[in-house]
């Protein structure tokens, strides 16, 4: 299980659906962060947006970006 409280902004994870997304803020609340969408396969008009993911979701992190 992931700890959702060590993330930081910059952080690249790997999502459900094959997903990558970069965090942005992490809410705190051990739950939820904010993510900014890399790569999405499945619906690639959505690379750009921000949404909250839930701690569910997230497959594993890549790491962090420079």
């Amino acid at each position: 299980m992931i700890d959702l409280m060590t993330l930081r902004p910059g952080d690249r994870l790997q999502l459900t659906r094959k997903i990558v997304a970069e965090v942005t803020e992490n809410m705190g609340d051990g739950m939820w962060v904010e993510v900014r969408l890399i790569e999405a396969p499945d619906s690639p008009a959505e690379v750009g947006t921000v949404e909250l993911c839930h701690a569910q979701d997230i497959v594993k992190v890549l790491g962090a970006t420079s």
